[in-house]
């Protein structure tokens, strides 16, 4: 059986996960939660509500499972190939160019690290590997903090007897990964070299504080969950984050919302890469 539509026991549990577990459910979009939720009720074959919140206020264990739930993201290496090929060709040999100081990349809803390392892996190939720690510094946030931690420690470990089709499979869009990973039989470790350029930390998009100064920012697949008003907030905190000419890439089912329209100029609109428009573009 179904739960119950988006009514007054869907507003109350929104409130009550609010309270308990700090997490600002009315800034998602209804039918996000709505899915969230459902998962959780059907996990525990109940129908209400109600029923849910009786299980969640007083179980630590089911509080984890959904945050975890809510906070959930699907990632790999150089997920959406069309995207990085353009990064590889295009964006990263521009920056380098460009940019002669220090170069600040920020993976915002960074999960399990995988798209920051992925970044560090092209930048270190375009600079073949030489004065990475000088030349770039790539910060990967997240509000998941197991996430981060898994992040940090760099280890990927695929489902038993899959690894050669999983993470290979992805790290096939680079020649030679076992530059940057030791690979063993049950998982791929990131390099010392590797990781001494990128860091992780806690970071909520909506209440942390502004982060600045990035010449490149992703953050795909993450705003889609949230309302358009929250959207327009963090499209603005983006554009202040970034250097005058910095590039944002976004998911590709995601779009530019209200103001943000004006405030960036598409820098390639098939995968979804915008520049902040320079004073004199105003």
């Amino acid at each position: 059986m179904e739960p119950l539509g988006i009514d007054r026991e869907f507003e109350e549990l929104k409130q009550n996960v609010r309270e308990l577990l700090n997490f600002n459910t009315f800034q998602y979009k209804n039918t996000y939660l709505g899915r969230r939720f459902a998962s959780r009720l059907r996990a525990l074959h109940i129908d209400t509500y109600h029923a849910y919140w009786e299980i969640l206020k007083n179980d630590r264990a089911e509080q984890e499972k959904l945050l975890e739930e809510l906070t959930i993201n699907v990632t790999e290496f150089f997920r959406d190939a069309p995207v990085w090929s353009f990064l590889q060709q295009d964006v990263i040999p521009t920056i380098l160019r460009e940019k002669q100081g220090k170069i600040r990349i920020w993976s915002a809803g960074s999960s399990d690290g995988k798209e920051a390392y992925s970044m560090a892996m092209l930048f270190a190939n375009a600079l073949q590997e030489k004065n990475l720690i000088g030349r770039v510094e790539i910060i990967g946030t997240d509000i998941d903090r197991d996430c981060l931690t898994h992040a940090s420690a760099g280890k990927y470990i695929s489902r038993p007897g899959i690894i050669q089709t999983d993470i290979k499979k992805q790290l096939s869009f680079i020649v030679g990964p076992e530059r940057f990973f030791d690979i063993s039989n049950d998982g791929y470790q990131v390099k010392s070299g590797l990781k001494d350029i990128v860091r992780f930390e806690y970071h909520d998009l909506i209440s942390g504080t502004k982060k600045h100064h990035f010449d490149l920012i992703l953050c795909r697949n993450v705003v889609i969950y949230f309302t358009r008003e929250l959207q327009e907030v963090l499209y603005k905190d983006f554009y202040e984050g970034l250097n005058p000419g910095g590039l944002f890439v976004m998911g590709k089912t995601e779009t530019l919302v209200g103001a943000s329209r004006e405030w960036f100029i598409p820098y390639n609109i098939k995968e979804k890469i915008f520049r902040k428009k320079r004073e004199n573009e105003r």
